[in-house]
């Protein structure tokens, strides 16, 4: 029989199964933005709550005469303390019936036994594409929340001068500007920008910046040129010598009754606030994804809790401009 099932197609067809499972992954949001600001893992240490002192601008020196006794008399000291409290901020709870894993791992009698009994070494490497589903889920609920607070700065500008207009060039020129007007101590920067706001820019260029072909596009810079290690994911190249980076668009944050998205001109954080490079955001972390896992003879299969323990916030306004413009 042409079509005769044997024990070799059989292990075939399991294996594609198996295999197939694994190689046809869900599309993921990209974690573009939490990379690029201010990290520091408090694991291990009692209190989920850390401080940071902002220095302030003290301002400049007046001038002095010879044998005369200064008249003025500063105080220095530091600005409010910027507090970052750690909670639970993801957390998923799955069900994985044994059933299900009987599907994954065909012939393996003993599988059921380690999901009762098993570590959780064990566990994780029997449910390891479950877990990585799951941490996947927490990690966008990270980047989520880091997203969320690019409509913060004080500091603003919009899309074509208006709120729901295009973004253009000369925008980024006044971000640019703006940045510099508030003389923040990290120089670095990087453009946090979404897919329209991607758009918008290429079209500018296209339309307005002298045509596909034409003169500005032979002379942008290119993203290889970068003498920084700078994260590269969501990177998409570098305008006006920034680099650029591309965050999800499922994870956009719209505002004036959805009229616009927040995108950003920020300060590339490095380490902890008070130790690396001063970025505009930060976050304060309990290690990385932890998992917990209880089997339940009810449902006849194991319950695995997968919990991210972290805050983010603004860590220094000047240190971030909102670029504000069409969300569509």
């Amino acid at each position: 029989m042409a079509a005769e099932t044997t024990p070799t197609t059989v292990a075939d067809r399991q294996l594609a199964a198996i295999l197939g499972a694994q190689a046809l992954k869900a599309g993921l949001p990209s974690v573009v933005l939490a990379p690029l600001c201010n990290d520091e893992d408090i694991e291990g240490q009692p209190s989920l709550v850390k401080k940071y002192a902002v220095e302030q601008d003290d301002g400049i020196a007046s001038s002095a005469t010879y044998g005369t006794a200064l008249s003025s008399n500063n105080e220095f000291d530091y600005a409010t303390a910027i507090s970052i409290t750690v909670t639970e901020g993801a957390a998923v709870l799955g069900t994985i019936l044994n059933t299900a894993v009987a599907v994954k791992f065909p012939g393996f009698a003993s599988v059921r036994e380690i999901l009762m009994n098993g570590t959780t070494e064990q566990k994780v490497a029997v449910l390891a594409d479950e877990a990585r589903r799951s941490v996947a889920m927490c990690m966008e609920k990270f980047e989520s929340d880091h997203c969320a607070l690019l409509d913060n700065f004080s500091n603003s500008v919009d899309g074509s001068g208006i709120s729901g207009g295009a973004l253009t060039i000369s925008d980024i020129f006044s971000a640019i500007y703006t940045y510099a007007q508030q003389e923040a101590v990290t120089q670095e920067t990087a453009l946090c920008l979404w897919p329209v706001q991607i758009r918008d820019l290429q079209l500018d260029l296209a339309v307005a910046g002298g045509g596909l072909g034409g003169a500005v596009w032979n002379q942008q810079a290119d993203a290889s040129a970068f003498g920084r290690a700078l994260p590269a994911n969501g990177l998409k190249g570098s305008l006006l010598g920034i680099p650029v980076y591309q965050m999800s668009h499922s994870l956009r944050n719209l505002s004036d009754t959805n009229a616009n998205v927040n995108g950003a001109l920020i300060a590339v954080g490095r380490g902890a606030p008070d130790s690396g490079q001063l970025g505009a955001l930060a976050h304060v972390r309990r290690g990385m994804a932890q998992f917990h896992f209880d089997y339940s003879a009810a449902d006849r299969g194991v319950q695995m809790v997968t919990v991210m323990e972290y805050g983010v916030a603004e860590i220094r306004d000047s240190h971030g401009i909102r670029i504000r413009s069409r969300a569509t």
